[in-house]
């Protein structure tokens, strides 16, 4: 009986939360082109790379290739520099092999 008294305050407490609200969507683009175009399945995901304080959009796709467009200095929104492949510290381009 408990459990199903908790069930329905949760169900309640729910029922009075303000449904979610979300800004519009906007692409982003790495040198004026969509990054990830012609991908499967790209996974986005921002960090800074290089070390200069700006997060880079680092892309991943179902293939294992990484690639990164770095960030660039200024003011407005966010702009990208060209999407390039990752490389590791010895220059090799990451790839991570889809299992």
């Amino acid at each position: 009986m408990l459990f199903g008294t908790l069930t329905l305050a949760l169900a309640a407490s729910l029922a009075q939360q303000p449904t979610p609200s979300f800004g519009t969507i906007e692409p982003v683009k790495a040198d004026a082109l969509l990054a990830g175009i012609g991908r499967r399945y790209p996974s986005p995901v921002m960090h800074d790379v290089d070390g200069d304080g700006l997060a880079d959009l680092v892309l991943g796709d179902l293939y294992g290739a990484v690639t990164v467009s770095k960030r660039l200095a200024g003011e407005g929104p966010p702009r990208f520099g060209p999407e390039m492949p990752l490389l590791a510290s010895d220059g090799t381009e990451l790839v991570f092999n889809n299992w």
